[in-house]
């Protein structure tokens, strides 16, 4: 919000006015800032599973292998992020899609029953209200009522008349896959006065596990939740920890980074073979591999901080990208950690072939989209819509000029020239690399210019020059504008939802908390689970 009003009055195109740049959110009631020490609580909701949160949820609860989601509708993404929860409706193809992989998921977990009936056989009477209370506390993800019991018992009847025990527990499977519960985390909690409702403790532990896990909560998260420890700030910070040092933990992160980054369609990437024959399969592949082991590194190896992420002196490359990269080759088939020598012209997120191949178009690099990625992505400063009048087709390609000549028009046209001095300008700082992103110094037999300018960095900035990725790295690490992002992005993610004025307080707050924590992405986590916005909901 007040990053949009930022950029507002730096292009003209808005109000300047209200609370933009004071640190403080306005009391719509006239009472003064609100206190922001603790966030500000968000709506109250029931969120559906992401098609990415159901495969892992199902997989997790039966111990088979994840099902396959092609049958569920694609999630709109919203702000870059597939988990709205606003956004997602159900649809009746979803209705379809769940009906028809309880059915396939519960025969094939017949097949592999014994991670089901751990702990009780099919002689024991009472093996079928033991398996219904374990099962149906992991999938609803709260203990099930003694009438929820009985009713999903009274599915085994007809199938142990008929000799057929696990015909009745297939049954129950697929009863509990349709089941609101699963399909849906809830956010409704308990009345906790003055308009508040605290998060029950399981609905505690399931914002924590799809949170830092992107998955169910664990016996023990239930656990914890069931033994009062998720009822205080340093039992949550403690559940976190451990959630965070698992892998899926970093996996979840990971997810964070490419959702955040844009760079999740790089693998489908649509590029002309003709003008790129290097970029196979096996380098997009080796890509996305580097950004992952990247970022897991220097958020569990490394410092987890912002400067490092943007300024790392090294890379994680195979073989292929290496070649790609026109670095020596480390001898590995993964990624693993190659030191950069000076003047090397990789090193940090802005020169990953992930996020460069993927802010470009399928023919030539793209300045536009560049600079729209560091403008919304990184400073968190959204861009208005072109106007409907103004033709956004890139310039036709001409093999006597380079992208930068041909863009340019952008900064002549008084239509365009407000707008796209705040956005070309840091694109064409990134014009030493094409569509793929390949290094290259020249483009049509002309010298690349990678030279450009950072417009509007913070309130009352002056424009700050810069000569290639290196040098604009150098001046984000050094800018709150950037760890504001990092953590209004994170927040926005956590969320599920778009982020409102009212969240400047637990923004604000945690950003805070970051810059004393040296920009430590890592206690970014641990801070925002300790809020009682993580744990109260409003109307």
């Amino acid at each position: 919000y007040q990053a949009r009003q930022h950029l507002d009055a730096a292009s003209g195109s808005g109000d300047a006015g209200g609370t933009a740049g004071t640190g403080e959110t306005e009391d719509t009631e006239g009472e003064g800032p609100l206190a922001c020490e603790q966030g500000s609580p968000g709506p109250r909701a029931l969120r559906l599973l992401t098609r990415r949160e159901y495969a892992a949820t199902v997989a997790d609860l039966l111990g088979v292998e994840p099902p396959p989601i092609d049958a569920i509708p694609v999630e709109p993404r919203v702000d870059g992020y597939d988990n709205d929860a606003d956004a997602s409706v159900v649809t009746a193809r979803h209705v379809d899609a769940y009906m028809q992989l309880a059915e396939q998921v519960a025969t094939e977990a017949i097949d592999q029953a014994a991670p089901i009936l751990t702990g009780c056989m099919p002689a024991d009477p009472d093996c079928p209200a033991m398996l219904v209370e374990t099962l149906g506390r992991r999938a609803l993800r709260r203990p099930l009522t003694g009438e929820e019991v009985d009713l999903y018992v009274d599915l085994f009847d007809p199938a142990v008349t008929d000799g057929d025990f696990y015909e009745g527990v297939r049954l129950v499977v697929r009863s509990l896959l349709m089941h609101p519960e699963l399909l849906y985390r809830s956010e409704i909690g308990e009345p906790a006065g003055d308009g508040l409702y605290r998060l029950t403790p399981y609905e505690v532990a399931t914002a924590l596990s799809y949170g830092l896990w992107g998955t169910m909560p664990d016996d023990e998260l239930l656990d914890a939740a069931a033994s009062g420890e998720l009822d205080d700030p340093d039992g949550l910070e403690a559940q976190a920890r451990r959630l965070l040092e698992h892998p899926r933990g970093r996996a979840q992160l990971g997810e964070f980074f490419t959702q955040w980054l844009g760079t999740g369609a790089l693998l489908l990437a649509n590029k002309d073979a003709q003008i790129y024959p290097g970029f196979t399969p096996q380098v997009r592949e080796a890509m996305a591999a580097e950004q992952q082991a990247f970022v897991e590194h220097v958020l569990f190896e490394g410092s987890a901080s912002l400067p490092e992420l943007l300024q790392a002196d090294y890379v994680f490359v195979d073989d292929t990208l290496a070649d790609f990269y026109g670095l020596p080759r480390p001898g590995s088939s993964v990624p693993v950690r190659v030191e950069l020598p000076a003047g090397s012209t990789r090193g940090g997120l802005l020169t990953l072939g992930s996020v460069l191949a993927s802010h470009a178009h399928p023919n030539e690099s793209s300045p536009v989209k560049r600079g729209a990625f560091v403008r919304e992505r990184l400073l968190c400063q959204p861009l208005p819509s072109p106007p409907e009048d103004v033709d956004a087709t890139p310039p036709e390609l001409d093999p006597s000029a380079t992208t930068r000549e041909r863009f340019g028009q952008h900064s002549t046209d008084p239509a365009c020239k407000s707008c796209h001095e705040l956005i070309d300008l840091l694109g064409f700082g990134f014009e030493s690399y094409d569509g793929v992103g390949a290094f290259r110094s020249t483009e049509n037999g002309l010298p690349i210019d990678a030279t450009g300018e950072v417009r509007a960095l913070e309130p009352g900035a002056a424009p700050v020059a810069f000569d290639g990725p290196h040098e604009l790295a150098e001046i984000l690490a050094g800018s709150p504008t950037t760890g504001e992002c990092a953590v209004e992005q994170y927040v926005r993610f956590t969320a599920g939802r778009a982020l409102t004025p009212e969240d400047q307080c637990t923004v604000q707050t945690l950003a805070d908390q970051l810059a004393e924590a040296d920009g430590d992405l890592h206690e970014l986590v641990i801070d925002l689970v300790r809020l009682d916005a993580f744990v109260l909901r409003k109307e």
